[in-house]
């Protein structure tokens, strides 16, 4: 009886710390800092909640008002921490000046690399320049190894199709497609089939979105504290990490058997693993025993997520645009067979590709149009603040967004109706950097791997309407839903497509 009472009162002190320490977290975040000129902090009703349930279940109505009534700089109350959110006209502050602000600080940047992926965290900068370097290197010499996997995945996990086929969701449709295409390309011929694996991806990914996605309610305490939740099971339970580095060090022994065994006429494999193998910091001495596993495990995870996350979920939003638009239907299809027919039904560079104008133009339109309302925050790093060419100033520690959905919908930059679709309004390839498309970001940290990820839509897509008739479930549905848990992200709505074989 003791001991119950005993542990009650626990209980019930450390509710009440926890609930001090959030009391006084909000009023240190939102005291009047009388030395700066801080924007304006969009009005609320409910103390400590803030914006919060408004960015969760309203979030695009909440920003388009607060940019309406406060101008384009304004701070938002959400989870416990303020967010400075920005417009146009500072995208040059935000993504230029990197020693004001570090994208790696960022909230969702660190969720994902430093609690996850820490050996790659380490010296992050150098862990993406080698994807980068791949791909530069790469690209076109992979490109009939990655349409050709296309190919046999899309017979897998879509099928012939003979009678009609419902996916109630167009990203499971293209999800098990791309992680096959870069399992094979990351990993190489010996694991790129390999079921254990694939399973155990699929399984990383389901766990990563339930973590990145999580209501961040602990941090109304203190953001550490809802991380250190968030991936407490991929960090201590998930034995993901083991397993793929079981069997990377089965292929390194295998390859480095192979090329003493053949010398000068042993041919390397293109794939990403053996990239990172040629690389002495890495793979010192050719010797298998002293390969940096950890870290080669840690960055091929990163891009088969991102493979099987954010580039499927941008590829399945113009899927269901290619099945809904049956007014685009008929140039994009003959666009596909004339490029099929030049290229005798296999891409051999990336000069092959690029003939596709009218699709790369109309997935660049799907993915403005379905693009996340906020962009990912960096966080301010100065000694003590800055100053925005407007006169507004924050304060060092300050998470900052960009406004892209003010971006995305205006006249300005898009052209005439930006609310609305048009497959011929771009004029520059979607992997093009500019300020008026920031789906892969801006100045130095930029996506490494965009490029392969237009590609890899690309192909897919082709594919699929060489081979299939779509159509819609439902008329004048949505592809995606916002749900403001981190920065607005754009996920899946009611996309159902119904495949049909193309006879």
């Amino acid at each position: 009886m003791i001991s119950i009472l005993i542990e009650s009162t626990y209980i019930q002190l450390l509710i009440v710390l926890v609930g001090l320490i959030a009391i006084l977290n909000y009023f240190h975040l939102t005291r009047k800092r009388v030395k700066l000129n801080e924007p304006p902090i969009v009005d609320y009703q409910i103390p400590m909640i803030g914006h919060t349930l408004r960015f969760i279940y309203d979030c695009e109505k909440l920003i388009v008002e607060s940019r309406e009534k406060y101008g384009e700089i304004y701070s938002l109350y959400i989870f416990g921490e303020l967010i400075t959110v920005v417009g146009k006209d500072s995208i040059g502050d935000l993504y230029r000046r990197e020693n004001d602000f570090d994208f790696y600080s960022g909230t969702d940047v660190k969720l994902v690399v430093k609690y996850i992926f820490d050996d790659a965290f380490k010296d992050l900068n150098k862990s993406l320049k080698f994807m980068k370097d791949y791909f530069k290197v790469n690209l076109n010499n992979i490109m009939d190894r990655i349409e050709q996997n296309v190919i046999k995945s899309i017979d897998i996990y879509i099928g012939e199709c003979n009678e009609p086929k419902v996916f109630n969701d167009s990203h499971e449709a293209l999800k098990n497609v791309f992680a096959f295409v870069a399992m094979n390309l990351f990993l190489g011929e010996e694991c790129g089939h390999n079921e254990e694996i694939f399973e155990l991806f699929k399984n990383l990914v389901s766990s990563f979105v339930k973590a990145f996605y999580a209501p961040k309610i602990l941090s109304f305490v203190h953001h550490w504290f809802h991380d250190q939740v968030a991936t407490f099971s991929l960090r201590y339970i998930s034995k993901y990490k083991q397993v793929i580095i079981k069997h990377i060090k089965l292929i390194i022994k295998k390859r480095f058997h192979e090329k003493k065994k053949l010398g000068d006429a042993w041919i390397p494999p293109t794939d990403v693993l053996q990239f990172f193998l040629n690389d002495p910091e890495i793979a010192p001495d050719l010797d298998p025993n002293n390969v940096n596993c950890n870290l080669i495990a840690d960055i091929i995870s990163i891009f088969i997520l991102a493979a099987m996350s954010s580039t499927s979920y941008r590829a399945s939003y113009a899927l269901y645009e290619l099945a809904k638009r049956k007014e685009d239907w008929p140039e994009l299809y003959q666009e596909a067979q004339q490029i099929n027919e030049q290229c005798n039904g296999n891409f051999k560079t990336c000069d092959d590709l690029d003939k596709m104008v009218k699709l790369d133009r109309f997935i660049k339109e799907a993915f403005r149009l379905n693009a996340d309302l906020l962009g990912l925050p960096r966080q301010c790093i100065t000694d003590t603040h800055y100053t925005f060419s407007n006169g507004y100033q924050i304060p060092s520690g300050r998470m900052v967004s960009v406004d892209v959905l003010e971006l995305y919908r205006n006249e300005n930059f898009q052209g005439p109706n930006p609310n609305e679709f048009n497959a011929s309004r771009h004029n520059s390839p979607a992997t093009k950097l500019d300020r008026n498309f920031l789906l892969f970001g801006h100045g130095k940290h930029i996506c490494p791997g965009r490029n392969y990820a237009v590609t890899l839509t690309k192909i897919t897509l082709h594919h699929i309407m060489l081979k299939y008739n779509l159509r819609t479930k439902f008329e004048n549905r949505i592809p995606r839903n916002h749900i403001g848990f981190f920065i607005a992200p754009a996920r899946p709505g009611d996309s159902s497509i119904i495949f049909e074989k193309n006879n």
